[in-house]
């Protein structure tokens, strides 16, 4: 396929300072696909990625990581794709050789790459990326739902760190797209009941078969997945544990949280992380075409490219609006 050698892009040059600019068009390595983006949605990590570049982001860096489009170049080792093929993309580039790659936590990695971190992201007209990190999209999947790919990886990674939730009452605290995901996925997996904590009426609406409750009875959960980025939350999810209960931290509270651990010696409660995913990817393609998950209900608005600013502002300040917002790019 012909392509341009300048595209427009989303760029971040500083706190709160995200311009759109022109870069040149990538070349994929030998083992990389060059993807033209047809869908790239809106992360809250991107948002606090803005705020305050919690993780040091070396700018100025293209932002996005979760997108999906057209190969329309392959490089040279790549046998997998041709150009033409219809994919998305997983942001995270584990190394292989480090020594939790080796021990088979490769979503650990010591060396990861990511997009719109160490390498450029997908709110541009072209990204790259290696070609193991992207699959294929099935022909019912759209390009706006095929961007959840890494995102639906992530929630499953969080109910799979709950352990076995059959018959199990699981608590899901945040009512954003992650909350909502989870709470999806937590019911396909078999839990008896879904509680669900969030503050916003329109994002709770757009959660089926889940039990929206203001605040848990004490000792009344299974499960608690703390989906939110609120020290506060955290004492709420332990709080409505039953004992042998187990908090799932899925979002990530940067600030210190303190915690009584006479109630976890007591009850013999547990806290696990779940970071990443431990390669997903095919599980979540089949969610994505799973008609009874309904996953594109997530994505609440569709935004031209063109209009990136208004896109951001419902993101992050529109919540009685919008739930997961994409960027759409021009048809190929």
């Amino acid at each position: 396929m012909n392509r341009p050698s300048t595209m427009q892009a989303l760029q971040m040059r500083g706190i709160r300072e995200l311009v759109k600019t022109e870069l040149p068009v990538p070349s994929p390595q030998p083992d990389e696909v060059l993807i033209r983006t047809q869908a790239a949605t809106i992360c809250t990590s991107d948002l606090h990625d803005l705020a305050t570049n919690p993780f040091n982001i070396i700018l100025p860096r293209v932002l996005g990581h979760e997108a999906a489009g057209i190969v329309v170049a392959c490089g040279s080792a790549v046998t997998q794709f041709v150009p033409g093929n219809r994919v998305a993309a997983h942001p995270v580039v584990p190394c292989g050789y480090c020594e939790e790659c080796l021990r088979g936590f490769d979503h650990l990695c010591a060396n990861m790459g990511h997009l719109g971190y160490d390498r450029e992201g997908g709110f541009a007209d072209y990204f790259v990326q290696r070609a193991d990190r992207v699959r294929a999209l099935p022909p019912d999947v759209s390009f706006s739902l095929g961007a959840l790919l890494e995102p639906v990886c992530v929630c499953l990674q969080a109910v799979a760190r709950a352990g076995d939730v059959r018959g199990r009452v699981v608590l899901v605290v945040g009512d954003g797209p992650f909350g909502n995901m989870i709470a999806r996925l937590a019911r396909r997996a078999g839990a008896s009941r879904v509680l669900v904590v969030g503050r916003e009426p329109f994002r709770l609406r757009h959660i089926p078969d889940a039990e929206i409750v203001e605040v848990p009875p004490a000792r009344s959960v299974d499960v608690a997945i703390l989906a939110v980025s609120s020290a506060e939350a955290v004492g709420v999810c332990l709080s409505a544990l039953r004992p042998r209960g187990r908090l799932v931290i899925f979002s990530a509270v940067l600030q210190p949280v303190p915690i009584n651990l006479f109630p976890l010696h007591l009850s013999e409660l547990e806290i696990v992380g779940a970071c990443n995913d431990e390669n997903r990817l095919d599980e979540a393609l089949r969610c994505l075409s799973d008609p009874e998950l309904a996953l594109h209900e997530v994505i609440t608005q569709e935004i031209r490219f063109e209009d990136w600013k208004k896109a951001f502002d419902l993101a992050s300040h529109q919540h009685d609006r919008a739930l997961k917002v994409a960027l759409v790019f021009d048809p190929i």
